[in-house]
């Protein structure tokens, strides 16, 4: 009996100990929740500079979805074996992408690299007559587009072996992105140039590369970083601020742009008990995953983030590296791109954002005020498991509740809706 007895006041402690998820009641309500906001001046300036990565920069269709979805640039290699030959330089594919993307109002990112048959075949420029090619390139491809809505990043993921085709080295990287610095300034002192984009925030690397900046030489304008990860988006906040913290020692702090990241469909922790990226289980998580990409970025003030990519690679269904895309290889439109697509229209004409996160229960708030003086806001949890309660009751009539997709919810009799981490983000107008 008293085991019994001990059990049952253990279990009783245990149940009393599990916290009811929380009770979110917004601004506009006669009964809000009292919360201390974070401002945002950079918000808009950071989704209005928001990108995705296209490998078939010949297929306008591509481009049409780009602009569809609400994107305002596309990035891709700007290959130097693709330019400079024998006979000469030839950008005309590149004229012919640029020509095309100013038609719809994008613009361009253009990464920089890689090897060259005539200079340093299947390894990246290291010696002094490589690299005083390498200076010949990026002032060609820099001076060409000096008149265009174009930016420019040098090389890709130069922190891992197959991307910088030799063993990386923190020194071999940082004297070619003195030689191409140079290069673009000398080109366009206006040209706006980052770093490479290190795999998975390897801020390690990025602090062995360190600060290029000098007297005679302002060095590049940002510091590119990949941030993909397996764990949920929201982690990426730390990341972010030991590296803030690490630019503010440089001579000319640099901003930070992520030019890649997404959520696969298939091979991430997230998806890994589903086995198929092409099941729409799969395919839900990773749209909202990709909304919360996106939120988390802008609500950093990265500088520039790109998503990777707009479509699938192929349509291997347990492939990872056919299973990124918003568009599947058939240019059909994933959950992914619908859901990005709503997310960058719900966005439109913000005048001031500010959050508040509460990071012991985690979920967050987002506050959006348009153009026209209207509330909006974004609320999700994040975290398996985790679910927030959003009390609607106090409302005004007019105001419309959605899921991430635009589908209007309907509030339970009692007024609460139920906020999982599973549904994704709510999307709140008054």
């Amino acid at each position: 009996m008293g085991l019994v007895l001990a059990l049952a006041g253990a279990l009783a402690i245990r149940a009393f100990a599990i916290q009811a998820p929380p009770l979110v009641v917004l601004d506009d309500s006669a009964q809000s929740n009292e919360r201390s906001y974070v401002d945002l001046p950079s918000f808009a300036a950071s989704r209005a500079n928001t990108g995705v990565a296209i490998h078939d920069i010949e297929d306008t269709r591509l481009l049409d979805a780009v602009k569809d979805v609400g994107f305002s640039f596309i990035r891709t290699d700007l290959f130097w074996e693709a330019v400079q030959a024998p006979d000469g330089w030839h950008f005309e594919k590149f004229d012919a992408l640029v020509a095309n993307l100013a038609q719809r109002k994008l613009g361009a990112l253009f990464i920089l690299g890689y090897k060259h048959y005539l200079f340093s075949p299947n390894l990246p420029p290291t010696t002094t007559n490589q690299l005083k090619a390498f200076y010949t390139y990026v002032y060609e491809s820099v001076r060409r587009y000096s008149g265009a809505e174009v930016k420019f990043e040098v090389w890709n993921e130069e922190n891992d072996a197959v991307y910088w085709l030799a063993p990386p080295s923190p020194s071999a990287y940082r004297n070619l992105l003195v030689t191409a610095v140079k290069a673009a300034r000398a080109a366009n002192p206006k040209a706006m140039i980052a770093t490479g984009g290190v795999q998975e925030m390897d801020l390690g690397f990025v602090r062995s590369v360190g600060d290029i900046s000098s007297e005679t030489l302002r060095g590049p304008d940002a510091v590119s970083v990949h941030a993909y990860r397996q764990q949920y988006p929201e982690t990426v906040f730390s990341d972010y601020r030991t590296l803030r913290k690490d630019l503010a020692g440089y001579r000319n702090s640099p901003a930070i742009w992520t030019t890649e990241w997404s959520y696969p469909s298939y091979g991430y922790v997230y998806v890994a008990k589903i086995g198929d990226g092409h099941s729409p289980r799969a395919l839900a998580l990773q749209a909202k995953y990709t909304v919360r990409r996106f939120l988390v970025d802008w609500i950093a003030g990265v500088g520039l983030t790109a998503y990777y990519d707009m479509r699938d690679d192929g349509k291997d269904p347990m492939n990872r590296e056919h299973n990124f895309g918003l568009l599947d290889a058939n240019n059909n439109k994933l959950p992914a791109y619908n859901a990005s697509k709503y997310l960058f229209s719900f966005t439109a004409n913000i005048a001031s954002a500010k959050y508040f996160m509460d990071e012991s229960s985690k979920y967050v708030v987002l506050k959006l005020v348009t153009t026209t003086g209207a509330s909006k806001y974004v609320v999700w949890s994040y975290g398996d498991g985790n679910v927030l309660n959003l009390d609607a009751s106090h409302l005004p009539g007019r105001a419309t509740i959605t899921d991430m997709y635009g589908r209007v919810l309907k509030t339970p009799a009692n007024g609460v809706l139920a906020v999982p981490e599973t549904r994704g983000p709510i999307f709140v107008t008054v």
